[in-house]
């Protein structure tokens, strides 16, 4: 009975050592997956927090972007608006040749006009804020889509406006090359009325064709364009 007591008892400290090494087995394996678990959610976290700053540092980009894209159509709206001014000196210079005829100008008023119609406007729109944009890649974060195509658009609008314009005045640049052999600014003042009635300076680019009203017009178009474009943006 003594030895049948010892062999049971041996067994149950063997049964027990057993249970308590595979609870220790149990206990670490758990401990692994919560270490293992802890690190995954560091690591999303970690992710998302980088997703997150990554994001709101691009939205800020972008508001940035879309801010001097702004301002830019802004200083092009006040560059229409400056030239327009300059121009209606030579618009009425246009409305007095057209209004009468050869025989009744008057000579003291075509040399009043002579320092408009001697001079050449030229424009030249900024597109530097709009280039940067194009090449920074963030144009892609714009969820906007129609106010992306619409900034192309406008961009489009306004590099066609600036060359009519300068077309325009390429012909006026011409016509003062041709004539230049019979004055100049400098000189009208000293020519006598019949030089002057004799020859109308630039009388042929004034009196028949249309850039006189076309350019002040272009201008007052592009202003348009881009009142228009900056009520998009608000």
């Amino acid at each position: 009975m003594a030895e049948e007591e010892k062999i049971r008892e041996h067994a149950k400290h063997a049964l027990q050592a057993l249970t308590d090494k595979t609870k220790k087995w149990k206990d670490r394996i758990k401990d692994f997956i919560w270490e293992v678990f802890i690190i995954l959610v560091a690591v999303n976290i970690t992710i998302w927090f980088h997703n997150w700053s990554d994001k709101r540092h691009e939205k800020r980009d972008m508001a940035l972007y879309l801010n001097t894209i702004k301002l830019e159509l802004e200083d092009n709206k006040k560059m229409f608006e400056e030239t327009v001014i300059q121009l209606q000196p030579s618009v009425r210079y246009a409305n007095y040749l057209r209004t009468h005829d050869k025989k009744t100008l008057n000579a003291d008023t075509i040399k009043f006009y002579a320092q408009y119609y001697f001079t050449a406007n030229t424009i030249r729109i900024k597109t530097n804020a709009f280039d940067m944009f194009k090449t920074s890649g963030n144009m892609r974060l714009v969820d906007d889509k129609e106010l992306l195509l619409s900034i192309w658009e406008i961009y489009a609008k306004l590099a066609d406006i600036e060359q009519a314009f300068n077309s325009f005045m390429q012909l006026k640049l011409d016509n003062m090359i041709k004539e230049s052999q019979l004055y100049s600014l400098y000189d009208i003042a000293s020519l006598s009325d019949e030089e002057i009635l004799k020859n109308v300076p630039l009388y042929t680019f004034y009196a028949h064709i249309s850039a006189p009203y076309a350019q002040p017009q272009l201008c007052e178009n592009g202003s348009a364009f881009i009142n228009e474009m900056l009520l998009k943006f608000k």
